[in-house]
C-alpha cells in the first residue's frame, strides 16, 4: 500500500500544468474554507477567554448574595473626557488565596488599579478619587481598549454584593448572551464552510475517476485504487488546511480589531487553542478521504463505466422526503428551544440551522435535474440545448458550484431582515448589544458570500477540467466558442436565481421564530436583504465568468488527451 501511495503522489506531482492548476484549485476551496473555520471557532473560544478573564465583575447589581463571601464588589459608571469608565469597587471579607486576574491582590481602600487605556486617558484628562495605584495586566481586560478600574473602599459600604470568589457567574449572564450568538453565527458558517471542504475535495474528480479506473482495468486491485485516491486528495487537503491555519493565525491581530461587547479583542483570544486547530486539520483531511472514497464509488464497481464516459448517478425525487423530514425537525428543535435552559439556546437552535442547511443541500440537486429537463424541452438555442443537457446528465455535479451561494443566500435571508428589529434606540448594555448584533451580522455575510464565490470559482474552473474532452470535441466539430459560453452561463446563472430563491424561502422559515418578536420584516431590513442578495448574486456571477478564459484554453488546444 505504501508503494501505491507514492505512485499516487508521484503522478501528481509529474502530472504536468492540468495537474498542478487541478491541485491549486482543491487548495484554494480548502484554504479559504478552514480560514473561515478557525475563524468561526475563535470567536467561541474568544468569548470564554474574556469570561474567564472578567466574568467576576459583570452585571454585579444582578448577583445572589454569596452565604460565605470572600469579597464584597460593586459596579458603577463614571464619565472621563466625555467617555464611560467601569468602576469595580471591591473590599476583602476574608482572607483571599486567588486575588482577581489581573491583579497581585486585592487593592487596599484608597488604592484604584487601572487598565492600561484608562491610564493612558487619566494621564491627559484627571479626575479626583481615579488617581491610580497601579496597572490591571491583560489578564484582567476584556481587552487592549477597556476602561476599567479596580477601587479599593471600605467593607462597610452598603452597595457591595458579596461574592463567593472571582470566578464567573452562574446562570445566563452577559457574556453568555454573546456566547449563545456565537454559536448560531459558526453554525451559519459551518455548514458552508464543511459544504465548500466537501466539494473542493472533489474538484477534478472526472479526471481523477479516469486515471484510477485506467489502474482498475490494469490490474490494481479495489484496495490499492482507493488508497491511491485518498492519498492524492488527502495529501492536498492537508497541506492547504495547514496553510489556512497559519493564515488565520496570521491575521489573528487583524480579526482583533472586530469590536464585540463592548470593545476590540486580544490577538490570542480569537485564535482557537493549538489542540482545537490540530483537530481542524485533521477533521479536514478524513472529510477530504470521505469525499474522494464517495467518489471511488463508480471506479470500483465499473471501471469500464467510466472509460466509456457513461453517465453519472441523477437526483432522485425521494429526496423531497427527505426536504419534508428536514422542515419537521426543525419545528421540533424550535419546540425544544423555547422549552429548553437558556445556557443551550444557541446550541439548540444551531441544531435547527444546520438541519435547514441540509434540506436546501439536499433538495438542490432534484431542482437542478428538473431544471435541466424543463431546459432541454423548451430550448430555442443550442446554447440552452447544451445547458439543458449538462444539467441533466449530472445534477449532482452542476449544483456543486451553486451550493454555496445557494447557501449563503439562505444565511442572507436568515440575517439581514432580522437587522430591521434591531435598534439603536436604547441606552447602555442594550445599545451595544444592538450594534454588536449588527457588526456580527455583517460579518457572517460576508463570510457566506465568501465562502460562495470561492466555491463558484473554483468548481466552475474545476467543471471545464472535467469535461474539456467532450468541449474540445465540439469544438472541432464546428461549434463556435461562443455557443458553449452561452452554455456555461446558462447552466450556472438560471439554476443559481431559482436555487437562490429557494435558499432565501428557507432562510425566511428560519428567522420566523424571531419575526414575532421583533420587527423583522420592516422595510430597512428588506433593502438590506436585497442590496445582499444582488450583491452576492453579481460576485458569485463574477467568479463563475472568470473562468471564461479556461474555456477557450481547453477548447483550443490540441486534440491529445491525458
Amino acid at each position: 500500500m505504501i508503494g501505491v501511495a507514492r505512485l499516487s503522489l508521484r503522478l501528481l506531482r509529474l502530472g504536468g500544468r492540468r495537474a498542478a492548476l487541478s491541485a491549486g484549485l482543491v487548495a484554494t476551496g480548502v484554504a479559504v474554507g478552514t480560514v473561515l473555520l478557525a475563524l468561526a471557532l475563535g470567536g467561541v473560544h474568544g468569548w470564554d477567554a474574556r469570561e474567564e478573564r472578567t466574568g467576576w465583575r459583570s452585571d454585579l447589581a444582578q448577583r445572589e448574595p454569596a452565604a460565605v463571601p470572600v469579597v464584597l464588589a460593586a459596579s458603577r459608571t463614571e464619565v472621563v473626557a466625555g467617555r464611560d469608565v467601569e468602576v469595580v469597587d471591591v473590599a476583602a471579607a476574608a482572607p483571599v488565596r486567588t486575588p482577581p486576574p489581573g491583579l497581585e491582590r486585592v487593592p487596599a481602600p484608597g488604592e484604584v488599579l487601572v487598565s492600561p487605556a484608562l491610564g493612558d486617558l487619566l494621564a491627559r484628562h484627571p479626575v479626583a478619587g481615579l488617581a491610580p495605584t497601579g496597572v490591571i495586566s491583560d489578564d484582567g481586560l476584556r481587552g487592549p481598549d477597556e476602561l476599567v478600574a479596580v477601587a479599593g473602599v471600605s467593607a462597610d459600604d452598603p452597595d457591595l454584593v458579596p461574592l463567593a470568589g472571582f470566578g464567573p457567574p452562574a446562570g445566563f449572564g452577559p457574556i453568555e448572551v454573546y456566547r449563545q450568538l456565537t454559536y448560531v453565527a459558526a453554525a451559519l458558517l459551518v455548514f458552508p464552510v464543511a459544504s465548500l471542504l466537501g466539494a473542493s475535495a472533489r474538484l477534478t474528480a472526472a479526471r481523477r475517476t479516469e486515471r484510477l479506473a485506467l489502474l482498475r482495468l490494469l490490474g490494481a486491485s479495489t484496495r490499492q485504487v482507493t488508497v491511491a485516491a485518498v492519498t492524492e486528495v488527502v495529501a492536498v487537503a492537508t497541506a492547504a488546511a495547514a496553510l489556512g491555519v497559519a493564515l488565520y493565525w496570521l491575521a489573528a491581530p487583524a480579526v482583533a480589531w472586530i469590536e464585540l461587547g463592548g470593545g476590540r479583542w486580544f490577538p490570542d483570544d480569537v485564535r482557537p487553542a493549538p489542540p482545537t486547530l490540530l483537530a481542524v486539520v485533521a477533521g479536514v483531511a478524513l472529510l477530504a478521504a470521505a469525499a474522494a472514497v464517495g467518489g471511488m464509488r463508480q471506479v470500483v464497481v465499473g471501471p469500464l463505466g467510466v472509460v466509456r464516459r457513461q453517465g453519472a448517478g441523477g437526483a432522485r425525487l425521494l429526496r423531497l422526503l427527505g426536504v419534508g423530514a428536514g422542515l419537521v425537525a426543525f419545528g421540533i428543535v424550535n419546540t425544544v428551544r423555547d422549552a429548553g435552559p437558556a445556557n443551550v439556546t444557541g446550541l439548540v437552535f444551531g441544531v435547527g440551522v444546520l438541519i435547514l442547511f441540509g434540506t436546501v443541500s439536499l433538495v438542490g440537486p432534484l431542482v437542478v435535474r428538473l431544471l435541466g429537463a424543463g431546459m432541454v424541452r423548451t430550448a430555442r438555442s443550442a446554447g440552452t440545448l447544451l445547458a439543458g443537457r449538462r444539467l441533466l446528465d449530472d445534477p449532482k455535479g452542476a449544483f456543486r458550484p451553486l451550493a454555496g451561494l445557494t447557501l449563503a443566500v439562505f444565511v442572507a435571508g436568515f440575517l439581514a431582515p432580522l437587522t430591521a428589529g434591531l435598534g439603536e434606540d436604547g441606552t447602555g448594555a442594550d445599545s451595544v448589544l444592538a450594534q454588536d448584533l449588527q457588526r456580527g451580522t455583517l460579518v457572517v455575510l460576508v463570510g457566506t458570500f465568501v465562502i460562495a464565490a470561492t466555491a463558484t470559482g473554483t468548481a466552475a474552473a474545476a467543471r471545464i477540467l472535467d469535461h474539456r474532452r467532450p468541449l474540445r470535441l465540439l469544438r472541432l466539430a464546428g461549434t463556435p466558442l461562443g455557443v458553449l459560453d452561452a452554455a456555461r452561463r446558462a447552466e450556472t446563472i438560471r439554476p443559481l436565481l431559482v436555487l437562490g430563491g429557494i435558499g432565501l424561502a428557507m432562510g425566511l422559515v428560519c428567522a420566523s421564530p424571531f419575526a414575532a418578536a421583533s420587527d423583522a420584516f420592516a422595510p430597512s431590513g428588506l433593502l438590506l436583504l436585497g442590496v445582499v442578495v444582488v450583491a452576492g448574486v453579481l460576485l458569485v456571477a463574477g467568479a463563475s465568468a472568470a473562468s471564461r478564459p479556461l474555456l477557450r484554453s481547453v477548447t483550443t488546444e490540441g486534440a491529445r488527451e491525458d
